[in-house]
């Protein structure tokens, strides 16, 4: 045991890519350093001197710097775990556990600097922080998403190719396993991805590892003491593996205690813990960490059994029951009987069970008191927090509360309580939530929020509202229930209903040029029918990926649009010229529209190319801040603004160039004179010599 106390710098925890720099300036620095909440908390970290705190500023969004590996002996960083007797208990990590744990993360996962990741885990996190050090380790670019995970914007990246890596921990992987069409096609474009922090079932596994067919998928095992302990390869691993947490690698050893407890061994292992006395060792003489993690081994593969003590992890994040109810009854008349408990929950892993004895008429002040106390704590349980009324705690000779009792009486009464709908029985509003929130009594004047929902049960609730009653209004999760069946009701229940406007449009504009085509009813004097498409195009830009660009500072949304249109249609274009021993250079650098079809022998693709040119030129646009912020701050007037600025630059180009001969293309030109495609009307193409009307 050593008395000194270690000099570190504190850090504020806050989600941001400000947050990460700082960390790694830290590192760089070689300045050991704590995380904490807030500047408050400095005082009261024990057997630490805080020469200054930080307090990061609020920027998310791409993180690309390169920092490599640190293998010193030397001590990094100070991370609180809960410990048994309910008070914090410092992890002393040094830069060699950080950094092997960092080489064996590339290592297992095949990581290059190819990888483009979407991290799904908070940088305040240890899993989350270890993503980042890993990805700029290898040279790569991580996204911090400035919602935090947000399903609608991995599947929207996934799909652009804007990422092809993803970590998150299974609490959030259960929400696309909810709804496999969220991901769909895009799953293939995947190729790695993370997942730690809790334990998943097999069949959990099986159906992420069909989500995401072309991905390198890798599963950890470990704990703060002891980071990535193993590692199972879901993508690789034999189905009657899946159940496991995979095996060591490198130099970490796993054993199996006496008593059934894991024990862990390896230069990952953190050697000491810190407190008000100063430094103690967490390993016996050989090198190895006792856990309170119950396993077995099977063909060299770990199977987690459970803790066992009576921690509960619920998301991730650890609650001492001991803690919580002491916080609890501090807010309750003295003399309340209450215990907590673990209880198992789908998407969290561990959900908290707060038993009340006696009175059942103080449930809701018990639930009231139980959310307050663990949103002090950083914690949102929603859905997974339930108060039961008992007449009498059950404890063992010597007074100490039975929570496994506790944990199989709550069970028991769920089994016995009255099934909720089904999902096929939902017919209003209220029988959602009823649904939604089981086991808990949903009036009119319920709200999502009292309901005690919280940031991951909103994405489900608001998925399952919307594919049942149609669009949500603002700031719904503070209207009652019976305000949103009123609205519900005013939204109409139909076909319609599930059809956004960009498809509505889409479905008119291709009605119109089939009929213009046919010559069902001719309502252009000029053929023009692909006007309507040039316009859908620029209606996309402006409503899906505008606002993507203000937010985030970057066309990287609109270049990716462009490369991944681009790139299969010169492809094509090389392969048509092949073919046809017709080799024309403006086809394949998507310019053709600017050369009269004349002297074009091969094939055109003229209509992608204007496609391309539009959002090349939006790009290029909005690639001005002072331009991006004029959009942010006065959307109609600047759009307004462009429509003109547009079309003045339209009737100026048309002075000068007359690009009359693009009537005469048709979608694909194969090259040809204006003779040879002669026909009683003009192509159907828009009258421009360049791409301008963007709308």
């Amino acid at each position: 045991m050593n008395s000194g106390k270690l000099q570190a710098t504190a850090v504020i925890r806050k989600s941001s890519i400000a947050f990460v720099e700082q960390i790694f300036a830290l590192y760089a620095a070689r300045r050991p350093l704590v995380l904490v909440s807030g500047a408050d908390q400095v005082a009261d970290l024990p057997g630490i001197d805080i020469d200054r705190c930080i307090n990061p500023g609020d920027q998310t969004g791409w993180f690309d710097a390169q920092h490599p590996v640190i293998l010193d002996d030397l001590p990094a960083q100070v991370t609180y775990t809960s410990g048994t007797e309910g008070q914090p208990k410092g992890i002393l990590l040094t830069y060699r556990n950080l950094g092997y744990t960092t080489e064996r993360i590339i290592d297992v996962m095949q990581m290059t600097a190819e990888v483009r990741e979407y991290v799904g885990v908070p940088a305040t996190f240890s899993f989350g922080m270890a993503r980042y050090r890993a990805v700029s380790a290898v040279g790569g670019r991580a996204y911090m998403p400035p919602r935090g995970f947000d399903p609608m914007e991995l599947a929207r990246m996934l799909a652009a190719g804007e990422i092809n890596a993803l970590s998150a921990v299974p609490t959030l992987l259960r929400i696309l396993l909810a709804d496999p069409t969220l991901i769909g096609a895009a799953g293939k474009m995947l190729k790695w991805m993370e997942i730690g922090s809790q334990a998943m079932t097999a069949d959990e596994k099986r159906r992420i590892r069909e989500m995401f067919p072309n991905a390198r998928i890798v599963q950890h095992y470990g704990l703060t003491e002891a980071s990535r302990s193993t590692f199972l390869i879901i993508s690789d691993a034999p189905d009657a593996m899946l159940d496991s947490v995979g095996s060591p690698v490198g130099q970490g050893e796993v054993q199996i205690s006496a008593d059934n407890r894991i024990r862990i061994r390896g230069p990952q292992v953190a050697r000491s813990r810190i407190d008000v006395q100063g430094l103690h060792d967490l390993t016996d003489a050989e090198g190895w960490l006792q856990t309170n993690d119950l396993g077995h081994m099977k063909h060299g593969y770990l199977f987690f059994d459970g803790r066992a003590d009576d921690l509960i992890n619920c998301g991730g994040q650890k609650v001492v029951p001991d803690q919580l109810e002491e916080r609890i009854r501090a807010r309750l008349k003295a003399g309340t009987q209450l215990a907590v408990a673990k209880v198992p929950d789908a998407q969290r892993g561990d959900g908290i069970l707060v038993a009340l004895a006696g009175a059942s008429g103080d449930t809701a002040r018990v639930k009231q008191a139980a959310t307050a106390v663990l949103a002090e704590m950083g914690i949102s349980a929603g859905s997974a927090l339930h108060v039961m009324a008992i007449d009498t705690l059950p404890v063992t000779a010597t007074g100490k509360v039975q929570r496994r009792v506790l944990a199989e009486q709550f069970a028991l009464r769920k089994v016995t309580a009255p099934p909720s709908s089904a999902k096929g029985e939902i017919t209003d509003v209220r029988s959602l939530f009823q649904h939604d929130f089981a086991g808990q009594d949903v009036s009119p004047e319920d709200t999502f929020e009292t309901l005690g929902g919280d940031s991951l049960h909103y994405i489900q609730f608001s998925l399952s509202y919307e594919a049942r009653f149609g669009p949500l209004p603002d700031a719904w999760e503070k209207l009652s229930v019976a305000q949103l069946q009123d609205h519900a009701k005013g939204s109409g229940i139909s076909t319609w209903r599930s059809l956004e406007s960009v498809t509505l449009t889409r479905a008119f504009f291709i009605i119109c040029i089939v009929a213009l085509h046919t010559e069902a009813f001719v309502y252009s004097s000029n053929w023009g029918a692909a006007y309507f498409l040039v316009m859908l195009a620029g209606y996309s830009v402006a409503r899906f990926q505008l606002p993507e660009i203000l937010r985030s500072g970057s066309t990287r949304t609109l270049w990716g649009t462009v490369r991944y249109v681009a790139i299969p249609t010169i492809l094509m274009g090389v392969f048509l010229e092949l073919v046809t021993r017709k080799f024309e250079l403006p086809s394949l650098l998507l310019v053709s529209n600017y050369v009269d079809p004349n002297t074009i022998r091969g094939y055109t693709f003229y209509f992608i190319e204007f496609y391309i040119q539009i959002l090349v030129l939006a790009a290029l646009l909005f690639s001005f801040a002072p331009v991006r912020r004029a959009f942010q701050a006065r959307p109609m007037v600047s759009a307004v603004a462009f429509f003109f600025a547009t079309a003045a630059l339209d009737y100026g180009i048309e002075q000068v160039w007359n690009g009359d001969y693009n009537y005469d293309r048709p979608g694909i030109t194969a090259g040809a004179s204006r003779s040879a495609w002669s026909s009683p009307r003009p192509a159907t193409c828009p009258r421009a010599s360049l791409p301008w009307p963007w709308p």
